[in-house]
């Protein structure tokens, strides 16, 4: 029988967030266009943002408990924008822009139970948003961490992901009774293992330059500090497999990129750990055209004003930590349509 109900309560005193924002901005022009510059600082404080808080009432209470405004962030940053254009002679001028922008987010105030507050390592007030928060990788068991039955030996903390062997994932014991290490894997271990795949930094570079009747304009668009969960498991709900997953653990390959390879994911390799944790920084040659104008005379000549023949692309070119998706996307998961490299070849004629 189909139905419907309420997910969680209403709220009716609900009402907007509320930002304090401050911008200080210097604009100059130098030397006839020669250095160009825009430099902004700024800084907002936002209130009375939107979380549901962390305490859990009954089953009998009948709906969840709804949204209250109650959180706090601030942002700041600066963002720089340089340019400068020069006349060389008659024939040759270039030019060339610049941008630059960083920005950095932090909780002020946010619902947290005393599970994550009261630890250093997972609390989230004082964080930016989106910080990753798992289990630090330390590398791979080797058969050397076992007894002859097959069991850790002693000193290796135990772990409640089901029974590991050698070339699965190795996790840090980081927290325990007085914040020491208490021979176990636990939530109370996980730590900050990532950024946001947000990126703090974004930054453009578009030079160009003309010489007679040749013009060239590119643009290279780039984005730093933020990390990707690469979490792409082989054969996971019955799926393929990509090629570099081949570069798994065996005792002749024990400094393989990933674990050993199963038939499918194993509990213990599918936690979220800095194991998965993949710099999303990137530049790429967003757009670049060269052109060929033809000369005047040549135009009277044939009775027309201009032709002008060129070469476009984009996405030509790509300077990524990541190689096996496209790095200009937000979704870690690669669940996406990709980006195409885009080729093109024209001829502008006025009559």
């Amino acid at each position: 029988t189909q139905g419907c109900g309420e997910s969680s309560q209403a709220n009716s005193n609900i009402t907007w967030e509320r930002a304090k924002k401050t911008d200080i901005g210097l604009e100059t022009n130098l030397w006839n266009g020669l250095l160009t510059a825009e430099l902004d600082y700024f800084y907002e404080k936002r209130t009375d943002m939107l979380f549901a808080p962390t305490v859990t009432v009954p089953a009998e209470y009948g709906v969840g408990l709804s949204q209250v405004n109650s959180g706090a962030m601030s942002n700041q940053g600066f963002e720089v924008t340089l340019g400068t254009f020069h006349r060389f002679s008659k024939d040759l001028t270039a030019s060339l822009n610049v941008n630059y922008t960083f920005a950095r987010n932090k909780y002020l105030q946010i619902f947290e139970t005393p599970a994550t507050y009261n630890n250093p390592n997972r609390r989230k007030t004082g964080r930016p948003l989106g910080t990753q928060f798992g289990y630090q990788a330390t590398g791979f068991y080797t058969a050397q961490d076992f007894n002859p039955d097959g069991t850790l030996k002693s000193g290796e903390p135990t772990q409640p992901f089901g029974t590991v062997h050698p070339g699965d994932i190795k996790y840090a014991d980081l927290s325990g009774p007085n914040g020491k290490p208490d021979g176990q894997i636990t939530p109370d271990d996980a730590t900050v293992i990532g950024r946001n795949n947000i990126p703090e930094i974004i930054y453009g570079i578009a030079p160009s330059v003309s010489y007679k009747g040749f013009d060239l304009t590119l643009l290279f668009q780039g984005a730093g500090n933020r990390d990707f969960y690469d979490g792409v498991y082989p054969f996971d709900n019955s799926s393929s497999a990509t090629l570099d997953a081949l570069d798994y653990w065996s005792p002749a390959n024990p400094n393989a990129k990933y674990p050993r390879i199963t038939t499918q994911p194993t509990s213990n390799n599918t936690q979220g750990s800095s194991f998965w944790i993949r710099n999303g920084a990137y530049l790429r040659l967003k757009t670049g055209e060269l052109g060929y104008t033809l000369p005047a005379g040549v135009m009277r000549h044939i009775g027309l004003q201009s032709i002008r023949c060129y070469v476009s692309v984009q996405n030509l070119l790509t300077w990524s930590h990541i190689k096996n998706f496209d790095p200009e996307i937000s979704s870690s998961s690669g669940q996406y349509y990709p980006q195409q490299k885009v080729l093109s070849v024209g001829l502008n004629v006025n009559f």
